[in-house]
């Protein structure tokens, strides 16, 4: 018994050690943390309607944007400098995100207080909330690279468990009260991310010396990841970009809608995400030799493709009748937004490949692209169009954006032979 004990405990090392257990693990985390968030989703949506879960949409929209554009990239770009073993250590690191959450905090303050309270009419709670919830997102959102460059890779896992059951609890228990509101839902999702972030930072801090805050040391950090910010911010805007132009030119009530769709579409992106930043810290440590990676970036997709194929075919039938007929436009759109998932496998694969490698000048110009043509696109077509409109124009965006990314990485692959 003790040796058959044994030898489970170091297969499972051995499996966790290996890039294919640690995407695994990692993806169950991060789709059980999908799944409560979808769940709030659903439950929001029910009890407080298109109207109230727009309001919830257009904070969190508002929160992802100003993460990824207060980063500068420093996320990205100090991991893979650590990995690479430039100079740069994680005490730097750390000590810029502290600088950069008080930006994060300025920006939040002043975008949801004239935005969302003077032009959509948004309780001061909630955006006040909301200020917090950007905080605690941007922090936590920073610390998985930081803890990804000291291989904590399955810490990660364990960060976004708690990120999606913590609010999870309170949204049920005062859905079933009759107290649930938007202030609440945006003030539980905040205390999710503030759980998870300080979970993390024990992680990486009992592994370093002191945070440093040397303005010296991070030069070359930011220097590299300006490029990376052009290509998460413009990614991270072709994500957004309908959500932002629904909230501004249509009602809060499309935007509820529209996102409950988009959320049942982006789920199995939960399933994606993790294993391309195993597979850029893999290439970054000379792990999977060049010659190799068009194979698997081909096989990751065509798995990808097949699951986003049986979202397109049922995924209406089973989140419609949860959610209630207030919510029946989304029937015409979920498929069109599967359609557009399928096709940004490409692009998140090739990016992650890009980062690897260290191309980091190459990232910027696929985003940029595909956020350019969505955000144009959708200033014309959303008015007329409303929902359906903005799924069809995700198509052509992230269409444009894996055509330009898998380009890239051919090109790269062909001068690393």
């Amino acid at each position: 018994m003790t040796m058959g004990a044994g030898g489970t405990r170091e297969r499972l090392i051995l499996f966790l050690g290996r890039a294919r257990g640690e995407s695994v693990v990692v993806s169950v985390a991060r789709l059980f943390s999908a799944g409560c968030a979808l769940l709030i989703a659903v439950v929001s949506a029910r009890h407080l309607g298109p109207v109230g879960r727009g309001e919830i949409v257009f904070v969190m929209t508002v929160c992802v944007l100003g993460s990824e554009f207060v980063s500068l990239g420093v996320n990205v770009s100090g991991r893979i400098h650590i990995l690479r073993r430039t100079g740069v250590a994680v005490e730097d690191c750390l000590g810029l995100t502290v600088v950069l959450a008080v930006v994060q905090a300025l920006l939040m303050v002043l975008v949801l207080g004239v935005v969302g309270v003077v032009t959509m009419g948004i309780s001061a709670l909630s955006c006040v909330l909301g200020v917090f919830l950007g905080v605690a997102m941007f922090v936590a959102h920073m610390l998985v690279d930081a803890a990804f460059s000291l291989r904590r890779t399955l810490e990660t896992g364990l960060r976004d468990l708690m990120i999606g059951v913590t609010p999870l609890l309170p949204v049920l228990a005062f859905s079933v009260t009759g107290g649930l509101s938007v202030s609440l839902v945006i003030g539980a999702t905040a205390a999710g991310y503030a759980v998870g972030g300080v979970y993390l930072w024990t992680v990486v801090r009992r592994r370093i010396g002191s945070v440093r805050f040397s303005p010296s040391s991070w030069g070359a950090i930011i220097r590299s990841g300006l490029p990376v910010l052009g290509g998460s911010f413009g990614q991270a805007l072709a994500f957004r970009a309908d959500r932002l132009v629904l909230g501004l030119l249509a009602t809060p009530a499309a935007l509820g809608v529209f996102s409950v769709a988009a959320t049942t579409a982006e789920l199995p992106r939960l399933l994606l995400v993790p294993v391309t930043q195993v597979l850029a810290n893999r290439v970054a440590g000379g792990e999977i030799p060049a010659s190799g990676l068009r194979r698997m970036v081909v096989r990751l997709g065509v798995g990808y493709g097949m699951v986003m194929l049986v979202v397109a075919l049922f995924s209406a039938q089973v989140v419609l009748p949860i959610v209630g007929e207030e919510f029946a436009g989304l029937r015409d759109s979920v498929a069109v937004l599967a359609l557009s998932e399928m096709l940004l496998a490409g692009y998140f694969l090739a990016v992650a490949v890009l980062t690897g490698l260290g191309r980091f000048r190459r990232l910027p110009i696929p985003a940029i692209v595909g956020a350019t043509v969505l955000l144009v696109v959708d200033v014309l077509v959303v008015g007329e169009h409303g929902g359906l409109g903005a799924a069809w124009t995700r198509v052509a965006g992230f269409g444009m954006m894996s055509i330009v990314a898998v380009t890239s990485m051919l090109v790269v692959l062909r001068s690393e032979r």
